[in-house]
């Protein structure tokens, strides 16, 4: 098949990768544990499970926590959602190049797709808040399946798209990402501008971990060349 013919693919992280958003999901986690009578947890842990599932990032934080601790956190969420308590202060915004190289990597061809631990709908809101929204053809969360580093949101993003593992990379920030897209047989490209170490993702399997986002178009190109 040639590389005209063939349908590549590249399919980002959200948190971490291409939103600057760690700070904030720290104080929301802090002010949610605040208000279900947690110990306050350490920053520096939180920023460790952003992007695992929230059950299982619970669990790394608070071990022994079940069903009751999960349940006081889901009620918190419906309470500031209902607007019965505050919304923690939000700062984020998108690192800067990655609005152009989602805009480059469409013009290049590429059908671009995001996997996040996120809810289905807060990435929705998000990326129309940060106006990206277009460029996605397919976008994968937790309530479609088994969270990160979980295959499984990976192959339903190939099925859905119809490419090939062998012309995807997966682009993301941690460790899950990258384990993630290994299992499912895809490329893997770490970023070191977000929660986990440069070392850490490449000894987790990444071939490659970029510095900025100039970098990252030529690099998916290479990968995806056949």
């Amino acid at each position: 098949m040639s590389r005209s013919s063939r349908l590549r693919l590249a399919v980002f992280d959200l948190d971490g990768t291409l939103l600057d958003s760690a700070a904030s999901i720290v104080e929301g986690v802090r002010a949610c544990w605040e208000a279900c009578g947690f110990p306050d947890p350490d920053p520096l842990a939180v920023r460790r499970v952003i992007g695992l599932p929230w059950e299982e990032s619970i669990q790394t934080l608070m071990p022994g926590s079940g069903p009751d601790e999960f349940a006081r956190v889901r009620a918190y969420h419906d309470e500031v959602a209902q607007g019965r308590r505050p919304r923690p202060p939000r700062d984020q915004a998108l690192f800067p190049g990655a609005a152009d190289t989602l805009v480059a990597l469409n013009e290049a061809g590429f059908l671009l797709s995001i996997i996040t631990s996120r809810s289905h709908g807060r990435l929705v809101e998000l990326l129309e808040t940060q106006g990206i929204a277009r460029h996605f053809v397919t976008l994968r969360t937790v309530d479609h399946g088994p969270g990160k580093p979980a295959p499984d949101l990976m192959y339903q993003t190939l099925a859905e798209t119809g490419a090939e593992a062998r012309d995807t990379v997966m682009i993301g920030d941690t460790t899950y990402d990258i384990l993630m897209a290994r299992s499912a047989g895809t490329g893997a490209v770490g970023v070191s501008w977000g929660v986990h170490e440069a070392e850490e993702l490449r000894q987790a399997g990444a071939s490659h971990v970029v510095d900025a986002f100039d970098d990252l178009h030529p690099l998916v190109e290479r990968l995806t060349a056949g």
